[in-house]
């Protein structure tokens, strides 16, 4: 890191690397945290030992079932999954210097070449391949899916713009049951779908209600609606083999 840092002296980092599988979390909970905290303390000692300004990509998990709704930037934190609390761990170190840095709390995300684990990825697959989709608790719990480009949009709000706010969300503020999903996929898809409902898993968030106030003070807005988003989604998906 410190040879990057002389060489290329960067006036900004945007600090996306982390491990976010969930699933391997549960498997390496050392080698994951090292990752997402140890790693993100080097990195931001590097920037203020050069003078450089910190965009650290954090989670609107972060909120959890924190029974606030809806959730802004001074809303309390109760993450309920390890990732989660990774980076609130790591917004600790980084709020107690402040600006210019910024936490950037982004919102679950998907698009085209998103990861096969998300949500909108396995309904689209399940459902395009005529396979059951097991629905975890009821499909009441809500997010505030982003489209990619949103989420993108948001982060070059916030490098372009003064050092504000140490703490800004980037999501939309439309929410989407796990149910509404299906049947937003199933309709692009024109296909029927199979359901099941299984026990819910371990610390599930229930209601997902976030506000982006900050950003769109900035000049931001979410542009995709979900129905937008999850159609190009699915056409990138049809055109790399019915792979992600």
């Amino acid at each position: 890191l410190d040879e990057v840092f002389k060489s290329f002296r960067p006036e900004v980092i945007i600090h996306l690397a982390a491990c976010a599988d969930l699933n391997i979390f549960r498997e390496k909970p050392e080698i994951s945290q090292k990752i997402n905290v140890v790693g993100t303390k080097n990195i931001l000692d590097k920037c203020e030992q050069y003078k450089c300004r910190l965009l650290f990509a954090s989670t609107c998990c972060s909120y959890g079932n924190n029974d606030t709704h809806p959730s802004d930037e001074t809303s309390p934190l109760k993450p309920t999954e390890p990732y989660a609390k990774s980076k609130v761990d790591s917004e600790k170190d980084i709020l107690e210097i402040g600006l210019p840095h910024c936490c950037m709390r982004l919102a679950t995300f998907y698009g085209p070449e998103m990861r096969k684990e998300l949500a909108p990825a396995i309904f689209i697959d399940k459902i395009y391949n005529d396979e059951t989709i097991k629905i975890h608790g009821s499909g009441e719990q809500t997010r505030t899916l982003t489209y990619v480009d949103d989420i993108i949009n948001g982060i070059i709000t916030i490098m372009n713009n003064e050092p504000k706010y140490e703490i800004i969300n980037i999501t939309t503020e439309k929410i989407v049951s796990v149910n509404d999903m299906i049947e937003v996929i199933s309709n692009i898809i024109n296909k029927e779908v199979k359901l099941k409902n299984i026990e819910d898993r371990p610390g599930q968030i229930y209601k997902e209600m976030i506000l982006s106030k900050r950003l769109q003070e900035l000049g931001w807005k979410a542009k995709t609606s979900f129905e937008e988003g999850i159609t190009k989604s699915y056409e990138y998906y049809i055109s790399n083999n019915n792979k992600w």
